[in-house]
């Protein structure tokens, strides 16, 4: 069993940002002392990552009975379902009460090796990893996908030796 998901296009995104730079070119061309070039410059690099990540390819979720594979600007970070305890949606907040968008996050099992560092952030934001986009579905709708996924894994006896943390004793 091996599914793929990708990103949804933001091409509105695109489109906005390109307006806003025409806009800050032309407004800062008449003089150069109210930083309208900066920003002309920063929104012209938000414009290039906004293009780059719509690059077929350069991210996607590669869900197997092994575990899943998070692509982000062509680089690959594989985990195995016995490394993760838990998905959960996570709500960005405007303000500490106005939702603005939801996203999936996971923490790990305590038998993945991790940081003291990271381990601290954890705690505290609770939860270590965040995936970088929902790939066309709702957060929740994402997270169940992933849960039922990863419990269907786990319980999988045919999964059972690939997935032991037990080591490997010669005889």
């Amino acid at each position: 069993m091996e599914r793929s998901l990708y990103p949804t296009r933001r091409l509105g995104r695109l489109a906005f940002l390109v307006l806003l730079w025409i806009v800050l070119t032309f407004r800062s061309s008449h003089t150069w002392r109210t930083g309208g070039a900066m920003l002309s410059f920063i929104c012209l690099m938000a414009i290039l990552l906004t293009a780059a990540s719509l690059i077929p390819g350069a991210t996607l979720l590669k869900l197997s009975s092994h575990g899943f594979t998070v692509r982000t600007w062509f680089r690959d970070e594989s985990f195995r379902w016995t490394d993760v305890k838990e998905f959960t949606m996570i709500t960005h907040r405007y303000l500490g009460f106005i939702p603005i968008r939801r996203s999936v996050g996971f923490r790990f099992s305590e038998t993945y090796k991790r940081n003291v560092l990271r381990r601290i952030a954890g705690a505290i934001v609770s939860f270590d990893r965040i995936l970088p986009d929902n790939f066309g579905m709702k957060a929740q709708q994402l997270v169940a996908l992933l849960e039922s996924t990863r419990r269907q894994a786990l319980t999988d006896p045919a999964n059972q030796y690939a997935m032991s943390s037990d080591p490997i004793v010669p005889e």
